[in-house]
């Protein structure tokens, strides 16, 4: 039999060891306190100066603070010194392509005084000074009794006359059977000549009387458009789409198209301005309108409104010269539509130079930049 016996290194197996183990988290346990011990001996720092010395705490404070703000007041100052910086290259480089500059007024070219063509007293007025109105909408009505009265007298009249007129027409008729039944009897041998004749001269005056009564039913139906014409004349209307500037009239006060001596009768009842037709009345002197054309780029600025540049252009120069002041009128096209833009307001207009005078002043400047 044989006998199995367990070698030393085997029992040694089941030994504890018991070494020394080594620690790898000794590290970051020793920056911890060291970080913790940085913070405390600050704060106690900063505690002991406010205790023992409050005066050399407030003003180290003070000054961090007073640090700071000229800190931010210096980027500050630098971001507005390049802004102002920038506007002024551009305000440099704008005024460097200005050729004249001039002044003048805003016109409109639509702008009427709205009345009647008859005489008549005013019953309403439907009109306020900057109401906005369309075309052919009524702006007053005038006392139109009389004018009613002829409208229908001539309805009347028309009616007559072609009741007349129908009389006739039947007539007619009748005579031309009469007359083609006598020349039938004729060929028979039935009738004399002169009662074919006698029935043929019927026809044909019955014919011409035909013929004046319908000349009769159009002068009639003339009158009628006429009175119908006249009774729409006491009803004013606006000529155009506009603006009311100003009312002229009242309730009750006499209207005319023309003045009377006495000055009681009105001409108008209100003045109407299309405000789409606003543009710029400028005089150039006669020594400078060889700077100006049609189509010229031209900025303008209102006297109400100095900070607001408005996109402009030249429409025409007048083709005739002020002998009294030496100018010549030049009509300048506002390219914006704004409701500050109003009637005779005074504007200041700078006039731009050509393009190709642009193109070929920066090609100088290259070549003299590159000498």
């Amino acid at each position: 039999m044989t006998v199995t016996t367990k070698t030393p290194f085997e029992l040694s197996k089941l030994a504890i060891d018991r070494s020394p183990q080594t620690k790898t988290t000794w590290l970051s346990i020793n920056y911890s306190g060291i970080l913790i011990s940085t913070l405390l001996c600050a704060s106690l720092y900063f505690i002991g100066q406010a205790l023992f010395f409050p005066s050399s705490a407030a003003e180290h404070v003070g000054n961090v603070i007073s640090n700071n703000k000229q800190l931010n007041s210096d980027v500050q100052a630098d971001a507005k010194q390049q802004t102002n910086l920038t506007t002024d290259m551009k305000a440099e480089e704008h005024k460097n392509l200005i050729v004249l500059d001039a002044s003048g007024h805003v016109v409109a070219r639509r702008i009427a005084t709205v009345s009647s063509r008859v005489t008549g007293k005013l019953n309403l007025l439907n009109i306020e000074e900057g109401q906005q109105v369309n075309k052919a909408e009524i702006l007053a009505e005038l006392d139109d009794k009389q004018a009613s009265i002829s409208y229908q007298l001539a309805l009347a009249e028309l009616s007559a006359k072609q009741a007349s007129f129908d009389e006739f027409t039947l007539l007619f008729k009748q005579q031309t059977l009469r007359f083609n039944r006598n020349k039938s009897l004729m060929n028979q041998q039935l009738i004399s000549q002169q009662v074919l004749e006698d029935s043929e001269f019927r026809n044909a005056q019955l014919a011409i009387l035909i013929r004046n009564k319908q000349a009769i039913v159009r002068s009639a139906e003339q009158r009628v458009e006429l009175a119908l014409y006249q009774l729409n004349q006491h009803k004013i209307r606006a000529p155009f789409d506009g603006v009311v500037i100003s009312k002229n009239a009242q309730v009750g006060e006499l209207i005319s198209a023309g003045s009377s001596g006495g000055g009681f009768i009105r001409t108008g009842v209100g003045t109407i301005v299309d405000m789409s037709s606003l543009e710029i009345e400028v005089e150039v002197g006669e020594s400078y309108i060889n700077r100006v054309y049609a189509g010229q780029e031209v900025i303008a600025k209102l006297d109400a409104y100095p900070q607001w540049n408005i996109s402009s252009e030249v429409v025409a120069v007048i083709p005739t010269a002020d002998r009294q002041k030496a100018s010549i009128k030049v009509r300048v096209k506002l390219l914006e539509v704004d409701p500050r833009i109003l009637p005779d307001m005074g504007v200041k207009v700078s006039f731009m130079q050509r393009a190709e005078n642009l193109a070929h002043r920066s090609n100088d400047q290259t070549d003299i930049a590159a000498l």
